[in-house]
């Protein structure tokens, strides 16, 4: 299953450009309280998102079809704007710092714990929710790619924040960015299809054109465009 893999992969970058500097710091300047609130807001936020996410499972599963496919829709929309807002048109990807931020390190225990919580709840949640949507085979293959990709991104980000490593973590996102709006317009594409097949045969392949087409070219043309400024390309 490669889809949950770069789904956790891509999250758990997120996550843990946050949380890997913060720990490092706090142990090298032997402030292990503080990395111990940092693991308890990461147990906790963790606990709580894989608590609604089994919920949102279970109960999507319980669904008769015709209400079944409703949801299926209903969610692939979500996901698909969740996407082309958090990708496209809020970037917030666009910058990246290993190095631990001042307003995090300048926060008490109880502030880091609840940082830490909140990040791990975000992004784990957002996981659960794609995987949710684009997966039908074996919920332990599942679990199991997408354990491993929340573990390769913990070991990269640690890396790069040890200095092992020179990796540039931007390209590494943006790569995984692309791959997330062909999915989010597949997830279009599927949801329109769920929802309105029996008005418009062509329906899906025209959601996908609909979706992919704007968002690859809002992601790329200011990048490209920076690109061909810097004199790169003669």
């Amino acid at each position: 299953m490669l889809a949950p893999f770069i789904i956790c992969f891509r999250e758990g970058i997120e996550i843990f450009l946050i949380i890997i500097p913060l720990v490092v710091y706090f142990n090298k300047n032997k402030l292990y309280q503080m990395s111990k609130s940092v693991f308890l807001g990461g147990f906790l936020g963790s606990t709580f998102s894989i608590i609604i996410g089994s919920i949102l499972f279970f109960q999507a599963t319980l669904l008769e079809s015709a209400a079944g496919e409703l949801f299926d829709g209903i969610l692939g929309l979500v996901l698909s704007v969740l996407i082309l807002y958090s990708i496209v048109l809020l970037r917030k990807s666009k910058t990246f710092d290993t190095a631990p931020s001042d307003k995090y390190i300048n926060l008490t225990q109880k502030g880091v714990l609840i940082i830490s919580a909140i990040t791990f709840f975000r992004e784990l949640l957002e996981a659960t929710l794609f995987i949710l949507a684009s997966s039908s085979t074996s919920p332990l293959l599942v679990a199991t790619s997408s354990l491993l990709g929340l573990i390769c991104a913990a070991i990269i980000v640690y890396i790069v924040a040890k200095g092992f490593s020179k990796l540039n973590i931007k390209i590494v996102f943006y790569v995984l960015n692309l791959f997330l709006i062909g999915l989010g317009s597949y997830y279009f594409g599927d949801a329109l299809d769920v929802l309105f097949s029996g008005y418009i045969p062509q329906i899906f392949t025209m959601g996908i054109l609909i979706y992919a087409v704007p968002s690859y070219f809002l992601m790329l043309k200011n990048d490209l465009k920076k690109y061909l400024i810097s004199g790169k390309i003669k």
